[in-house]
């Protein structure tokens, strides 16, 4: 049975599900070029995006003079410079792990998280453990540079390891069997490096977020698109800068994630967390504002936080209706998942059915009674990724309407894993899978290839008919064979951590241990060998160009299974909380007014699966 959880008890029904805790969800948070991602669970070449979520399997591939950065949560991520190859071997809770099979990389550590990550290269294996920066170049010839611009770092092999500290670059080479390295000075900051430091400054500038609780993340990009104010009843709400017949959740498209289902992608350049913490609100004063949810309460990842629901005839088989609609939550409303353990399926259960309510959703949803609150689509538009030609929905409609409480009736296409409209301009030429040194062997999560999860949806469509107040429906059953992908990985969620804006500092000045040519990892000091040249500058790429690119990076994980909304309410599971063009991001723009007053309307909780918060 599902956990009905009250918004005022202080102990949750059920706690966090660990299924949910090894699906972990990163977020592209900065993309300059030609990008590309071949996903985990398909084997697909996408075009990278602006706020595109990232999961285990996944691969990252990026052109000459491309860059991008990914964020895992406030505290750690990767910026990738041009013809890089990455993968996410596997993301879940308190883990990162990584594979590096050529280009450079840096990999930024903020603040202390208490995170286990791992960056595994051809020879050997990074774990960054301290707040710093660390550049990892892999050549072509497979050949490994680490270098510590700030903290300390271990690297592992086989035969033992060493440790790289601010000023050094640690060389190796040979087979991941048995390589050997040499420690040098660490050259001179060039371009990548600087660009890294603006990227450091813009995040730990940052003021929105002391607006938030533990485990939302993505919140920097806040600052340039519009300001705190403080609400009575709710404390400080974020408003966003934009036009007056803007809604939220209208500026994007809904993409199939593997154990997620329908995923939120929004095409604004603040678009993360927004959609997948929190709650929306029309507050008359300000217009549209978002609630983050209570600080001091830990929030989870969501794919989204709407309500679906159906209205119309026509609609295609395992639907029932013409058209798809959603709607915002407001603070207080109820989260019905329709995604994780029970809708999608997994070794020793079974999955949950599918219910839709013929209500007046206006009675329910406060967010319907606005014009303009709700959105939606043709049947067939929703099913071919096609998200801009909205239908209008009538009074008569919306209270006829067909709520869906759970798993979605509605089977994904290929159309539906398209981050955006545009094809992938980068592929990067077929190789052998390179093979990687790990400290230790990803575990991940099991995982249902695509082609499965869209054959189960077909067969089960004529049970599925979705008439009104009708239980039906067999969902997926994953599966243990590994998804496609070249290497092996898992996921999970983000776990929140306090903030500090103070920076690691950068030294240059830490001088290495005398050069002694190269030696063997485990080996005491022993004789010298052969000497090499400094280590050349692998620059990550050329400058981007001024501002940011806003096209689409690590999230805070799942949910949590036994959260609460953001106010009072009931669920029947795990609840939890958490478009419109916005105008030039600009470094130079004023922060917003501060303040961290927050009302007591309530407790609620954010989830992993659900967007509430409690205060």
């Amino acid at each position: 049975m599902g956990a009905v959880i009250l918004a005022g008890l202080a102990v949750p029904g059920r706690a966090q599900d660990p299924d949910d805790l090894r699906r972990g969800v990163a977020r592209v948070s900065l993309l300059n070029g030609e990008v590309s991602i071949q996903r985990g669970d398909s084997g697909d070449w996408e075009a990278a995006s602006l706020n595109a979520p990232l999961v285990t399997n996944d691969h990252l591939s990026t052109g000459s003079n491309a860059r991008t950065e990914v964020q895992f949560d406030s505290a750690n991520l990767v910026r990738i410079g041009g013809n890089s190859d990455v993968s996410m071997t596997q993301l879940e809770s308190a883990r990162y792990q990584m594979a590096v099979a050529h280009g450079t990389v840096t990999f930024r550590v903020l603040r202390s998280s208490g995170i286990d990550v791992e960056v595994d290269t051809p020879s050997v294996s990074v774990r960054p453990l301290k707040e710093g920066a660390y550049r990892i170049t892999v050549d072509d010839s497979g050949e490994t540079q680490v270098t510590a611009r700030s903290g300390e770092v271990e690297v592992f092999t086989p035969q033992g390891s060493q440790w790289v500290r601010s000023g050094q670059t640690l060389l190796a080479r040979g087979s991941a069997t048995d390589p050997e390295f040499q420690m040098v000075r660490a050259s001179a900051y060039d371009e990548w490096d600087r660009w890294n430091d603006s990227r450091d400054q813009f995040l730990t500038r940052s003021v929105s977020a002391q607006y938030v609780g533990p485990g939302v993340y993505g919140v920097e990009d806040l600052d340039p698109y519009g300001s705190w104010v403080d609400v009575p009843g709710y404390g400080n709400v974020w408003r966003p800068l934009v036009v007056a017949d803007w809604a939220p959740y209208r500026q994007g498209r809904w993409v199939w994630e593997d154990w997620y289902g329908w995923t939120w992608v929004s095409y604004e350049p603040w678009g993360w967390a927004p959609y997948h913490y929190g709650r929306w609100f029309y507050e008359p004063a300000f217009g549209w504002c978002w609630y983050p949810g209570a600080i001091g309460a830990r929030h989870y990842w969501a794919p989204g936080l709407v309500a679906f629901f159906g209205f119309g005839s026509g609609g295609g088989v395992g639907f029932g209706f013409g058209n798809v609609g959603w709607v915002p939550l407001a603070p207080y409303e109820v989260l019905h998942p329709w995604w994780g353990r029970g809708y999608y399926g997994g070794p020793g259960y079974v999955n949950r059915s599918i219910q839709i309510t013929n209500i007046n959703i206006t009675n329910t949803y406060r967010n319907a009674r606005l014009g303009g609150g709700v959105t939606a689509v043709t049947d067939n538009d929703f099913r071919a990724g096609r998200f801009h030609d909205f239908v209008r929905v009538s009074p008569d409609q919306i209270r006829q309407a067909g709520i869906v409480r759970g798993q979605m009736p509605i089977g994904p296409s290929a159309s539906n894993l398209h981050f955006s409209d545009r094809p992938a301009a980068y592929v990067p030429r077929s190789a052998a899978n390179p093979k990687f040194f790990t400290r230790r062997q990803p575990n991940p999560a099991p995982s249902v290839p695509f082609s499965q999860q869209r054959r189960a949806f077909e067969q089960s469509a004529g049970a599925n008919r979705g008439r009104f107040g009708e239980v039906s429906g067999q969902g997926l059953v994953s599966s243990p064979q590994a998804p496609v992908s070249r290497t092996d990985t898992s996921g999970g969620q983000r776990l929140a951590e306090e903030r500090s804006n103070t920076l690691a500092p950068r030294s240059e000045a830490a001088a290495p241990p005398a050069n002694r040519g190269w030696n063997r990892f485990g080996d005491p000091a022993g004789a010298p060998r052969p000497q090499v040249t400094q280590p050349r500058s692998e620059s990550g790429n050329a400058p981007p160009p001024q501002g940011r690119s806003q096209e689409r990076g690590f999230s805070a994980p799942s949910r949590s299974p036994a959260v609460q909304p953001a106010g009072p309410a009931y669920r029947e599971r795990p609840a939890g909380g958490g478009g419109g063009s916005a105008p030039p991001r600009s470094r130079e723009s004023s922060p917003p007014s501060s303040g961290n007053s927050r009302g007591n309307s309530g407790n609620g909780n954010n989830g992993g699966n659900h967007g509430g918060n409690r205060r």
